[in-house]
């Protein structure tokens, strides 16, 4: 009996294709969202779609998608065995769900709970071919749906009254050794995850850029204080459209660990491992004041003075640097704020000044020439040849602890344009430093 019933639904298979696959080539495109293949044991393979996901596409156009508007199923899937298995979204009796069927609409997503209700047609047996999805109260015998998990994938089972069960996801039955689900189009995992301290507040901020992931709507960003964690609501963060996040308020020197999560209508995927990055043991000079001062018998000389920055416990500051920029034009002076000193090294107007050129003021002569903060009072010297007093500096600081690690760099709103004291040229002036002039 199984042998002729399988042929007689074979035979009307032929009959149905040959009568609809002109017009099923338009009924499916770009749009069509679900992928992948269902089983049952008479129907044999489902195909939710003729492209693979992600892949080559094949054969008559066709394809079911979910809606992301109002979460309702529409398209055909496609099976050898039984033909054009049918979702619409009708809502009418007839044509999404049977006379007197329950629940009365075609098959339909529920958002809150994730469970499909409503039924598919498969067109070749009629009366016969309604597929429900989920149990409802009317109906006796064992639960049952089909349900979209977080990973984008369906679950559980559908069932035909001629048919049987129809299995979504090889996962649902015990033992199976085929793999096999229907799957929404989920992002790719998001990949080239780093994490670095911002450069001007990288004390208390890290800053988390990755590569873009396919198909991904929006990216949740999940921290903890150790590498392995799972990514929940209790350690989410925040969350971006962007392909980068800046996490501030955190503390310094300490050890931050990233997941990061892609995520769309079908689901979210993690990064596998987590993305490590510290904060900077001493937060950035922000407050810094000098003037030119004009001692006799010396060269020109501009004194800095700025506040000793915020540190983590049990850090020292070791030394500044110290970093000068000439500023001889209007565009200039633009230039070297807003590129924050930006390639500092290859720039001819600007250089690091060396730690022994400062010292708090300038001691006896031979004395060695030391950085020192008197409480938060911190300052140095610098002298100029006479050339040079009637040009503009800018200067930005930052100190670097006792592991030899530099701190955050001075803000931008923080730097110091100043002139040193006009003096008249001398061609024998020279820069020095003002602890080794002669008296």
């Amino acid at each position: 009996m199984k042998f002729l019933k399988r042929t007689t639904i074979i035979l009307i298979i032929v009959g149905v294709e040959f009568l609809f696959g002109y017009k099923l080539t338009a009924l499916a495109g770009e749009e069509d969202n679900l992928f992948g293949w269902a089983w049952n044991s008479q129907a044999g393979w489902i195909s939710f779609n003729n492209c693979v996901y992600d892949g080559p596409c094949e054969g008559y156009d066709y394809g079911v998608k979910l809606d992301e508007d109002d979460y309702t199923l529409s398209g055909y899937a496609w099976s050898d065995n039984v033909g054009w298995i049918k979702f619409d979204n009708t809502g009418l009796e007839g044509y999404s769900y049977p006379a007197g069927g329950f629940p009365q609409h075609g098959a339909k997503l529920d958002l809150d709970n994730r469970i499909f209700s409503g039924w598919a047609q498969i067109l070749s047996l009629g009366d016969d071919g309604w597929v429900k999805l989920a149990k409802d109260s009317h109906d006796s015998g064992p639960n049952y749906n089909v349900s979209l998990e977080l990973d984008g994938k369906l679950r559980g089972w559908a069932w035909n009254n001629m048919l049987g069960w129809i299995s979504f996801n090889s996962a649902d039955w015990t033992g199976n050794t085929i793999v096999y689900y229907v799957t929404g189009r989920a992002p790719f995992v998001p990949s080239n995850v780093t994490v670095t301290p911002d450069s001007l507040s990288g004390c208390d901020t890290l800053n988390i850029n990755w590569q873009p992931s396919l198909y991904a709507n929006t990216y949740w960003i999940y921290r903890a204080a150790s590498s392995s964690f799972t990514p929940t609501t209790s350690n989410l963060v925040a969350s971006t459209t962007n392909t980068n996040f800046s996490n501030n308020g955190l503390s310094l020197n300490t050890d931050y660990y990233y997941h990061i999560g892609a995520s769309n209508f079908f689901g979210t995927v993690y990064t596998p491992a987590s993305s490590h990055g510290r904060t900077r043991a001493i937060c950035g000079v922000q407050v810094i004041a000098g003037q030119g001062s004009c001692l006799s018998g010396d060269p020109s000389i501009i004194k800095l003075n700025w506040q000793a920055p915020h540190l983590a416990p049990g850090v020292t500051i070791d030394h500044y640097i110290i970093t000068r920029c000439q500023v001889t034009e209007s565009e200039d002076c633009l230039r070297v704020l807003d590129s924050h000193f930006i390639n500092i090294a290859t720039t001819s107007d600007c250089y690091l000044v060396e730690p022994s050129d400062y010292d708090n003021p300038p001691p006896s002569v031979g004395a060695t020439s030391t950085l020192h903060c008197i409480g938060n009072d911190c300052h140095c010297w610098e002298t100029f040849r006479g050339e040079e007093v009637d040009k503009q500096y800018v200067y930005k600081i930052m100190a670097v602890d006792n592991n030899g690690q530099g701190g955050d760099e001075t803000d931008p709103d923080a730097l110091i344009q100043i002139f040193p004291c006009a003096r008249q040229k001398s061609w024998y002036w020279e820069e020095q430093n003002p602890a080794m002039s002669s008296p």
